[in-house]
């Protein structure tokens, strides 16, 4: 079985050329087939149907990202902050995405997210309905060392609306495709090794949890931030095996967290979908983020690895902590230029660079940044925090 897909994977002119038809066309890519299973909709969040924003889901999410504040979770909370009622957190923005580079051309070819861009007009509420459209927006060849010498870019827009129609925010993706063997064979990261740790680097990480703030219900004003000054640090890991199921379960990623009769159906409407293990056995390309073995056979990788959708949650909910309750988050950037492995801690940072009035909003702008054990920069992005002012 699994020889009769091994010329699948390739970067080909022709596969090319299809998917750059599709530049400026709405996107949904569900196969119909799928789409009439009786409990897809119940599942999936990619374009199968309006994502409802439930306090379950909502209340799922925030434990995925480790994330408990209570505007997300404590109605009675809730209900006394400015928003009058629960929240959800802002990175769930990124469910909204009915189509991705995950999801679509280059059958076989791996895809890594390499850049993101937030925009919130209003928080996004428990009970919402969402109703997004997705949009390809660029597809580009281009060189890349870590790929073998070619990767292909892949960039999506999605705007997002409420059961009002009102704007609720834009997300913008750029995905990196590239041939597997490709990557194997540049072995970029062949000496690289999995983080180990004694008992004092985890006592040094258990003291460094103990420092998380959390500004919640007192309000941080405009006038009182000061161009220069640093936010509070957050720390999150070591990644384990645990930590990537609570996470990947909650985010279901191509619907592809399924088993037994529900994943052999997939395979069977979308043959081009899966790897095969050493047991000949085909397996989701999502296992790659918690199995050591996979992200070393398939891509040469020290091991498993992040997407950079934790990271992109872990900086919010620093920001958000350091804005307090009457703060509103309206802009993340986000780019990944370093690998987030099993077994890496991470430390996010901010720094406030500018701040400016924006019409009648009141806006700080943020550098932001994450630092692993090894000192490695592994994200870095920028901010915009609208604030009360005084006046």
């Amino acid at each position: 079985m699994a020889k009769e897909y091994v010329e699948f994977g390739k970067i080909t002119d022709e596969a090319l050329g299809r998917l750059k038809s599709k530049v400026g066309t709405e996107r949904d890519k569900v196969p119909k087939a799928f789409r009439s299973l009786p409990w897809a909709k119940y599942f999936i969040g990619f374009g199968l149907q309006d994502r409802v924003l439930t306090e379950e889901l909502v209340v799922r999410f925030a434990i995925g990202i480790a994330d408990m504040n209570p505007l997300y979770y404590d109605k009675e909370y809730a209900e006394k902050s400015r928003w009058k009622g629960q929240i959800c957190p802002p990175g769930m923005l990124s469910l909204t995405e009915k189509c991705n580079g995950a999801m679509e051309g280059l059958p076989g070819c791996h895809t890594i997210w390499r850049e993101a861009e937030y925009e919130w007009y209003r928080p996004m509420m428990v009970g919402d309905v969402l109703d997004s459209k997705t949009y390809l927006v660029k597809v580009e060849k281009i060189p890349s060392k870590f790929a073998g010498g070619k990767a292909v870019t892949q960039k999506y827009e999605t705007h997002v609306k409420n059961q009002q129609g009102e704007d609720v925010g834009k997300y913008i993706s750029e995905w990196h495709r590239f041939e597997r063997s490709g990557a194997k064979k540049a072995s970029k990261y062949e000496e690289f090794k999995l983080a180990e740790y004694s008992k004092e680097d985890m006592d040094k990480i258990y003291e460094d949890y103990q420092k998380e703030v959390k500004r919640g219900a007192e309000t941080r004003y405009w006038e009182d931030v000061e161009v220069g000054e640093e936010t509070p640090f957050l720390i999150k890991g070591p990644t384990t095996q645990t930590s990537k199921f609570a996470y990947e379960s909650v985010m279901a990623p191509g619907g592809w967290l399924v088993g037994h009769h529900l994943w052999n159906m997939q395979v069977q409407m979308q043959p081009k979908l899966p790897f095969y293990n050493e047991q000949g056995i085909p397996e989701p390309p999502v296992a790659i983020h918690w199995s050591n073995e996979r992200s070393q056979k398939i891509l040469g990788l020290p091991g498993a690895y992040e997407s950079g959708y934790e990271r992109t949650n872990w900086q919010i909910q620093m920001l958000m902590n350091w804005m307090g309750d009457d703060g509103l988050l309206r802009r993340l950037t986000q780019r990944y230029p370093k690998f987030n492995l099993m077994g890496d801690t991470t430390w996010c940072h901010a720094k406030v660079i500018d701040k400016f009035e924006d019409g009648d909003q009141h806006v700080v702008k943020c550098e932001v940044w994450t630092i692993n054990q090894r000192k490695d920069i592994t994200t870095t992005g920028e901010a915009e925090i609208v604030l009360p002012a005084k006046k």
